[in-house]
């Protein structure tokens, strides 16, 4: 590339020395452009032309890269300084989010893992913050939640059902979807899809988005921080609060369809009629404050424990030398996601207790 580069620098000198000395120039000036690199006599023949003391200056600069370029031209690749291909071989790391670049897996940017202990580096406060607002994060994060909440629809009913109606609350949640399938029918289970799909798909977009937005922004607010843990839970909060706000309508709405099957035909009609009887800013004042005691708990448990779980599976199973090193991505990022989603459940189930019961009753009475 290089050469190619010098090649086409060369030319242009040609054609610059050729336009600014033309009355110089042999009659056969043609003729010499087409030599320019291929006859070593072109240079000798060039410094004869440029006779006058104005251009002297300009004669000797020309002649001097030129020589420099066709000496370039000429040079053998020394195999010598090449690198071999251990040195090229990249440095096996924690897929990250390591200057902003957007991988499989996004584990805290300072959970390198290297086969060396003593070349561990040092920890990364600084991450690219126009790369890191990638908006891939944004369109995996609510497809992913979107569908997840989707297909577990029938278990967010029995668990709303068994929340909201004392009937319920004591059965196992087998015998309690049992019961509801014969009294409502298997329909029931799938009360309130509408608004879980595009509610937890905007959720899911925002919390995804923001957090992995805001992490670097936060990291570089704590400079010289060797734990993220602390800056990781702020950027949840402020991630999880901004997802519940977007979120209070269809949650009212999916809480309706599924405690009252009377209450609505469906997401539109349902959102209509909350609109229309309670106004406009009624799943605001109404359910969030429970929304942020469900979702802003939900996010911290599931976003920072996946990357602070991701990051030890991945020091742990790296260091095992019968496991295939390009080869755990998958089974990293599932691993870390079941745990995760344990921490986020359990630490956001209260809130979810108050927030069924904020919302339950269409009447717009709280018990």
């Amino acid at each position: 590339i290089m050469k190619l580069l010098l090649f086409h620098v060369l030319w242009l000198q040609v054609a610059v020395a050729f336009q600014q000395q033309s009355h110089y120039h042999h009659p056969r000036r043609n003729d010499c452009r087409q030599e320019v690199v291929t006859t070593g006599a072109f240079i000798s023949e060039l410094e004869e032309q440029f006779d006058d003391d104005d251009v002297n200056i300009d004669r000797r600069v020309f002649v001097r890269n030129a020589l420099l370029t066709l000496s370039i031209l000429s040079m053998k690749p020394d195999n010598s300084l090449a690198a071999s291909d251990d040195e090229l071989a990249p440095v096996t790391a924690t897929p990250s989010v390591l200057q902003g670049e957007l991988v499989v897996s996004s584990p805290p940017p300072d959970r390198e893992v290297t086969h060396d202990e003593k070349t561990l580096p040092k920890p990364v406060t600084h991450v690219s913050k126009k790369k890191a607002s990638d908006p891939r994060f944004f369109i995996a994060g609510g497809a992913s939640a979107a569908i997840s909440h989707g297909i577990t629809t029938p278990i967010d009913v029995v668990k709303t059902k068994m929340q909201s109606d004392a009937s319920l609350s004591d059965l196992s949640p087998t015998k309690a979807a049992l019961r509801i399938v014969e009294a409502e029918g298997p329909q029931a289970l799938t009360a309130g899809l509408g608004p879980t799909v595009i509610g937890y798909g905007i959720e899911g977009a925002l919390k995804f988005g923001v957090y992995e937005t805001l992490k670097p922004i936060f990291l570089s607010l704590c400079d010289g921080v060797t734990d993220p843990t602390q800056p990781y839970l702020v950027a949840a909060i402020c991630a999880g609060a901004l997802a519940s706000i977007i979120l209070c309508p269809m949650e009212e709405t999916r809480i309706k369809l599924v405690t009252d099957p009377s209450f609505a035909n469906g997401l539109i009609d349902g959102l209509s009629k909350i609109v229309k009887e309670d106004g406009i800013l009624s799943p605001f004042q109404k359910g969030l404050a429970p929304m942020l005691s469900k979702q802003v708990p939900y996010t911290m448990g599931k976003q920072v424990s996946f990357d602070l779980f991701a990051g030890m599976l991945y020091g742990t199973l790296l260091g095992l030398s019968f496991l295939p090193k390009d080869g755990i991505a998958l089974e990293v990022e599932v691993g870390a996601a079941f745990m995760a989603s344990i921490v986020a459940c359990l630490a956001s189930h209260p809130g979810d207790v108050l927030l069924t019961a904020a919302y339950k009753n269409s009447d717009g009475s709280n018990d």
